[in-house]
């Protein structure tokens, strides 16, 4: 019999916690310690990446953040292996791609570079620690300004890891997985929902500073989507946080409506995996006005024309697609 692979240790944790491991068959309190075992021995690897990456940016004046589930997990949970990450999701500032390359893989680890991802990411591998390395939180285009540099700016440290700011956590919860999960969609997996419902259990969250960030980046619509998702999903006891935030986030009444109806059918999860009706029909329309989403058109446009040369500013001019 076997856990669910992302569940299994908090799960196990939580029953012996209560005392209520012995009411269950063996069968099931093995398979709950085999995923608790099997959490920790993935995170340990993980935990040593992120010291020696703490390491290495610091002695060569390389700001950087962790971010998504490998900050949050540090956050909220009681411990962190409670949390499954398959990699960690650092973001650094765009000037510093090049050195912060070349540091990691003078330190052992293969870049994985993609040519749709290169604008803004590249994966960075050794043995079982995978690592995405981020100089924006999402693809060019999609926010008004860049928010690195506040990200970097107001960083602050969680048991020894620099990470976001709290509302730029929150923030970074409810916008980036409305992009990259489309929401819903069977990507988007419940542990992230998990994230933010225990966040929101565990810490304050200044809802002003998160609204000005959401303004900023010309997103609250995203951020409406994926609360409203979250708000499905949750306990009663944060439906009136949710709802205050929502009717403040709410777009016009038709977009409103038509999201909506994305939301209570569940399209993205039925549509899924036809990413390019999703991104035309759905993540489009997260954006708060159409000079948002033209906006997005050109920075995919600027992104094709510039592949090889963004590779190139990560890699060295030398770089050929054809090398990985």
């Amino acid at each position: 019999m076997g856990a669910h692979p992302r569940f299994g240790a908090i799960w196990y944790h939580r029953l012996q916690v209560a005392g209520l491991l012995e009411r269950l068959p063996p069968a099931m309190v093995d398979a709950l310690r085999a995923a608790r075992m099997l959490a920790a021995g993935a995170y340990l690897p993980q935990r040593r990446a992120l010291e020696q990456v703490d390491q290495l940016f610091s002695s060569q004046g390389i700001a950087y953040v962790v971010m998504k589930g490998a900050h949050v997990r540090e956050c909220v949970y009681p411990d962190p292996a409670l949390r499954p990450a398959s990699d960690m999701d650092i973001l650094i500032a765009p000037q510093d791609r090049r050195r912060a390359a070349q540091l990691l893989m003078d330190h052992g680890y293969t870049a994985h570079l993609l040519p749709n991802n290169v604008s803004f990411e590249a994966t960075f591998s050794r043995g079982l620690v995978h690592m995405d390395l981020h100089w924006s939180m999402l693809r060019e285009g999609r926010t008004r300004v860049d928010m690195t540099p506040g990200f970097l700016a107001r960083r602050q440290q969680t048991r020894g890891v620099w990470g976001l700011a709290d509302s730029d956590a929150v923030f970074m919860m409810l916008t980036h997985p409305a992009f990259g999960k489309y929401v819903c969609s069977p990507q988007m997996g419940l542990g992230r929902v998990a994230d933010f419902l225990l966040w929101m259990h565990q810490k304050p969250v200044d809802w002003p500073a998160v609204l000005s960030l959401l303004e900023q980046a010309g997103l609250k619509t995203a951020a409406w989507a994926m609360l409203g998702w979250f708000r499905m999903l949750g306990p009663s006891e944060v439906a009136r946080e949710i709802d205050n935030a929502l009717a403040a986030l709410r777009p016009g009444p038709l977009r409103a409506a038509y999201l909506q109806m994305w939301l209570t059918h569940d399209l993205p999860t039925r549509l899924w995996p036809r990413e390019r009706w999703l991104q035309l029909a759905f993540t489009l329309f997260l954006h708060d006005r159409p000079a948002d989403r033209l906006r997005v058109f050109q920075g995919v446009w600027q992104a094709r024309r510039r592949r090889l040369h963004d590779a190139r500013v990560l890699m060295g001019d030398d770089f050929e697609w054809e090398a990985l």
